[in-house]
């Protein structure tokens, strides 16, 4: 049985998707109404599981999984309980870089002195955790690689990248017209970034900066920043300190309006750094720009699978994370664009991503004979 903890909440709002999952048979779900009824619940449905000879399976993400170590070490009915753990990204150089990050400036690789202490306390605290797991669900073979450099052997992992679902993330020529005449951008050059901007990665300044460049060299480029409600004022304030008020177009769009805004847009930004943390991760708005036939201005800095992705496809143009602009960089951005008025190449380039990405090669698809694997022992 594979066992999840939802909140009551976030189960309302998907609630179609879970009653799907549960209706395999093989997946239970709890509901909580309240983070601190968690520990409570946790402890009684393991009680009563195991109580009733169950064998039970834990997938844990973002979640201290110090509970489901507990109980393993109970005589005779731990030996029935195994736990995988699911890292999105890698928190110790997350921790870093947003707290040693300076604007301008390279992010540091290694922490400062100031930094030594808490970075290696949690970087001890995941390699504990990690080497007492059964396996690891992670997002790239880079970072099947940092885990096993890690803990110094190789490790039972399963590759799950976060990518876009393209069963509704794709290219709409039609959404492109309407939403284009609505934004009063026809006849322009948009340059698209989606996600949030409060998070120093994103580089919200360094893009402002970029895209004020071309204001000269491409006089039509407009920029549309598709971001979270609560960040709309941060984002208007960085176009103002660039002078890209009057170039700009600044919303919060629902996930069901997203694929609509990307096919509207010419060209995509994904300008983070070479560091670590963007290394070993698989972005997934940079698969919903490629799903919507999207090109993009990259610095590359994600797990290599996207990037051979973009260099087979001829889908981008890669970009030192210094941004530097040449005369070269002008040209090999203008032949990009043209392609992203070309409904073919959209549809083309959205129909590689799916065929890379989904049906019989989307990455779930290792998931269950993972878990299988995970159980098949004479311990449990």
């Amino acid at each position: 049985m594979i066992l999840a903890f939802v909140p009551q909440d976030m189960f309302n709002e998907h609630s179609k998707r879970y009653e799907e999952v549960v209706s395999s048979g093989f997946v239970e779900i709890i509901k909580i109404n309240k983070e601190k009824n968690l520990k409570r619940t946790f402890s009684w449905f393991i009680t009563k599981k195991l109580l009733q000879g169950k064998r039970l399976f834990f997938h844990v993400l973002r979640e201290n999984p110090t509970s489901v170590i507990s109980w393993r070490r109970l005589p005779i009915v731990g030996s029935r309980i195994r736990y995988v753990l699911e890292y999105e990204g890698d928190m110790p150089s997350e921790y870093l870089y947003q707290n040693a990050y300076i604007e301008g400036l390279r992010p540091p690789e290694t922490p400062p002195p100031e930094l030594c202490r808490p970075y290696q306390n949690m970087l001890d605290v995941q390699t504990v955790h990690a080497n007492k797991a059964d396996g690891l669900i992670l997002m790239s073979q880079e970072q099947i690689d940092l885990w096993e450099t890690r803990l110094g052997r190789s490790i039972k992992a399963c590759w799950l990248p976060t990518l876009a679902d393209t069963s509704r993330i794709f290219f709409s020529q039609d959404k492109r017209f309407v939403i284009r005449e609505r934004l009063g951008v026809s006849g322009r050059l948009v340059a698209v970034y989606a996600g949030n901007v409060i998070c120093k990665w994103q580089r919200l300044e360094a893009m402002c900066e970029f895209i004020a460049r071309f204001k000269e060299s491409l006089p039509s480029i407009w920029f549309l920043a598709l971001v979270r409600f609560d960040d709309l004022d941060m984002a208007w304030e960085a176009i103002a300190r660039h002078g890209l008020d009057e170039r700009s177009t600044v919303l919060h769009v629902g996930p069901d309006e997203m694929a609509d805004y990307l096919s509207a847009a010419d060209l995509a930004l994904f300008l983070r750094h070479d560091h670590l943390m963007n290394r070993v991760v698989t972005s997934g708005k940079l698969g919903e720009y490629l799903a919507t036939g999207l090109p993009v201005i990259t610095t590359g800095a994600n797990a290599e699978v996207l990037n051979q992705f973009i260099r087979e496809t001829g889908a981008g143009v890669f970009i030192l994370d210094s941004l530097a602009v040449d005369p070269q960089f002008i040209e090999q951005f203008k032949a990009l664009a043209a392609h992203s008025g070309d409904p073919e190449w959209r549809g083309w380039l959205a129909g590689k991503m799916a065929e890379r990405f989904g049906g019989a090669n989307d990455p779930m698809n290792a998931y269950p004979a993972f878990v299988r694997d995970i159980c098949a022992t004479d311990t449990i």
